[in-house]
């Protein structure tokens, strides 16, 4: 008995997802450079690619440049191997790609191989406009290789350094053969300063911020901040360099943190770069936003006072008799009052009063609170006051009404308001538009560990959703 046997697969069902795609466009480049390599290698040219080919010399530079844009750095790089020996090129192309190799590689993180296309590149042919960016980048591979000992030498091949008088071409360290001029440093710190500020842009005017970047690049003036400053850098670099020589970036556990870390930092990025320039407040929204919420912007009425704290009614008018008589007001609370916290102050209480708060040592005696708000500054009240803790004769500091702050005063707290709920705003609608087109779901009920009874009935809707 002969049957047909099905060896076909349940096919998954569709998810709103971008995975699809690019797999499809992997495979695809993938095919196309695994299919040229095929034919290399079954071509009778020994490896030589002729006119026959199945891709020109200009297809092999648009593929190219279509798999270093998805980021496929080495099979861009292999690809430009192709192209090299498929197109005819003058010594100052040939340099240039040889050059686009080595970046491809040093981005695939392939560093010494990168370095070797650097090298070949300047063989070629000497191109000016590539001369410091080679010597940049070859230091670069040298660093990702751990190669430190090495980079010395080599440097010292490249850079022949000759200070001059110019004060920003003094040098202010040295790391081997390297050398940090002081202009370096000053680029370095204004780098480090942009950065600490983009993190406040959410909460600051751009007048603010520019006026927050004067301070600080003034602060980074003086000669011992600078000091501390590039003791920080050097120690940093001294350090870094000796984790690569010790290659604790092939430990698993620091590959794993580093990975995370960079997910939040791309993140961020992302973040920060759609947004930025897409938020705008005007004085018109400002002013708005000021008349809707007058009452946020309400300074609350405040007193300070100083009190001589006495056992009895009848020792407090003595006393107050005293104050009538020029006695000074500080010297008698410090020789009679019996309020142990204000001794050798002056009989002063430093708390703020507000309306109906307890008043420190004396309580709420009814009226206190008016009269207090109605005396004029150091001016002592007529009468004794009986309080918790005998009768006090109190001396207004400081007395200030409720006061309504203008629009001028509270303009930068409502520029930050403002730009934080925008911004709040419009990350959230891009947070949602990007777990929609990343087929996101978050299943409330697993991780609320409802009963399994609901959790099927969540799933049922998200099925029937999809449907």
């Amino acid at each position: 008995m002969t049957e047909d046997l099905d060896f076909s697969l349940d096919q998954p069902k569709q998810r709103k997802s971008l995975v699809g795609g690019l797999g499809v466009i992997l495979l695809l480049a993938i095919l196309a450079v695994g299919g040229v390599n095929l034919w290399l290698l079954s071509s009778k040219g020994g490896g030589k690619t002729t006119t026959d080919t199945i891709l020109s010399a200009d297809q092999l530079k648009e593929l190219a440049g279509r798999l270093a844009a998805r980021n496929f750095h080495d099979a861009a790089a292999q690809t430009w191997r192709e192209y090299l020996e498929t197109a005819s090129l003058s010594s100052e192309e040939k340099a240039k790609v040889l050059y686009r190799m080595g970046d491809l590689l040093l981005k695939a993180e392939k560093p010494r191989e990168a370095a070797a296309y650097f090298y070949r590149s300047e063989m070629v042919k000497k191109i000016p406009e590539l001369e410091n960016k080679i010597n940049v980048k070859i230091k670069e591979c040298f660093e990702k290789a751990g190669e430190f000992a090495a980079m010395r030498y080599e440097i010292m091949e490249r850079t022949q350094y000759q200070p001059t008088e110019d004060t920003a071409e003094k040098v202010v360290a040295s790391i081997g053969p390297e050398k940090i001029t002081a202009i370096q440093l000053d680029t370095l710190l204004e780098e480090q300063v942009d950065a600490q500020l983009g993190q406040l842009a959410a909460i600051m005017s751009p007048q603010q911020l520019k006026t927050q970047k004067e301070t600080m690049m003034a602060q980074l003036s003086n000669p011992q901040t600078r000091m501390q400053l590039v003791q920080s850098i050097v120690a940093q670099e001294a350090l870094y360099r000796e984790a690569l020589a010790r290659k604790l970036d092939e430990d698993i556990k620091v590959a794993k943190r580093m990975r995370q870390i960079n997910r939040q930092f791309w993140a961020q990025q992302l973040l920060e770069k759609e947004t930025a320039g897409k938020i705008h407040i005007s004085e018109s929204d400002m002013q708005t936003y000021y008349q809707a919420n007058k009452a946020k912007y309400i300074i609350p009425a405040q007193a300070q006072i100083s009190h001589i704290q006495l056992a009895s009614e009848q020792d407090a008018r003595k006393a107050k008799e005293r104050l009538d008589n020029g006695e000074d007001f500080a010297k008698l609370a410090d020789e009679l009052s019996l309020d142990e916290t204000t001794k050798g102050t002056g009989g002063e209480i430093a708390t703020d009063i507000v309306p109906g708060g307890n008043i420190p040592g004396i309580g709420r005696p009814e009226q206190l609170e008016e009269k207090i708000f109605a005396a004029g500054p150091d001016m002592v009240l007529a009468e004794p006051v009986k309080g918790e803790k005998g009768w006090h004769i109190i001396k207004v500091r400081i007395a200030i009404s409720q006061q309504q702050q203008s629009f001028e005063q509270v303009k930068d707290q409502i520029y930050k308001t403002l730009y934080s709920q925008k911004l709040q705003d419009f990350q959230q609608k891009l947070i949602e538009e990007l777990m929609d087109k990343y087929d996101i779901v978050i299943h409330q009920s697993a991780i609320m560990n409802e009963a399994p009874g609901q959790i099927e009935k969540e799933e049922n809707k998200e099925e029937e959703k999809e449907k």
